[in-house]
């Protein structure tokens, strides 16, 4: 059975509104570094706390204080985590939403997959969400390159997801309760650099990207999320790249 009080680490471009969208349903606790963000985070029924990866202190505890936490930082503190790691096994936490990346697929010296492994070492029930390049909401891949910024690869296929779909992806794990798994989340369609990019760029009003003239075969890796829409029964709510309004 799925308790109630959900904690949320990060409240950036992604954790701030799927803290609003959870909180519609659960009772929600979220992170911010700064006491800028509370009037904002308070008109939302959210109750903000201050934690730092890199240096938690005493509120850390009573953040903690819920039955599943949501991590959902950019940070790749290994040191910060095993701290964090600590806390989180003296705490009420039982299941964890860990927010993770595609890129480690390619690197096996990531940062961010040794502290995937720290939390699965432990025996927290924990589902690792690898999410693929993230665009929605002010995150055009037209503006990824400005001044000119040349783009390399122009034939190899895109892997993204749109916002919309990681939070009700999010929203799906923690419904249906599946734990214990590590999924990749990525939109199913793949257009190349060249026809997302340039297709990003007329629909905003934007230039067109510089591509490189140069063929490069080296990168064409197509990640699929078979598993996911397996074991969540998940279809995507933007699941065709080339259809997306910026």
């Amino acid at each position: 059975m799925i308790k109630n009080s959900i904690s949320v680490l990060g409240s950036g471009w992604l954790g701030f509104p799927l803290a609003q969208s959870l909180s519609k349903e659960f009772s929600i606790k979220l992170s911010t570094t700064t006491y800028k963000k509370f009037d904002k985070i308070k008109d939302e029924n959210i109750t903000p706390f201050i934690v730092d990866i890199n240096n938690l202190s005493g509120e850390i505890d009573k953040f903690l204080s819920s039955d599943i936490l949501i991590i959902n930082i950019p940070s790749k503190n290994i040191d910060g985590f095993k701290e964090l790691i600590k806390h989180i096994l003296n705490s009420s936490i039982q299941k964890i939403v860990f927010i993770s990346s595609i890129s480690v697929l390619k690197d096996e010296t990531s940062p961010l997959l040794e502290i995937e492994n720290l939390f699965k070492k432990t025996n927290l029930e924990i589902t690792i969400l690898r999410f693929a390049g993230l665009i929605g909401y002010g995150r055009n891949p037209a503006k990824f390159f400005p001044n000119g910024k040349v783009v390399k690869d122009v034939n190899a296929p895109v892997n993204m997801i749109h916002r919309d779909d990681c939070i009700n992806i999010i929203g799906n794990v923690i419904k249906q309760g599946i734990f214990d798994e590590t999924f990749n989340c990525v939109t199913p369609s793949h257009p190349t650099k060249k026809e997302f990019y340039t297709y990003c760029a007329k629909v905003s009003d934007l230039p067109i990207p510089t591509f490189d003239s140069l063929k490069n075969e080296s990168n064409k890796k197509i990640v699929k999320s078979d598993l996911l829409v397996l074991k969540l029964n998940y279809k995507f709510i933007h699941e065709d790249l080339m259809k997306i309004v910026f």
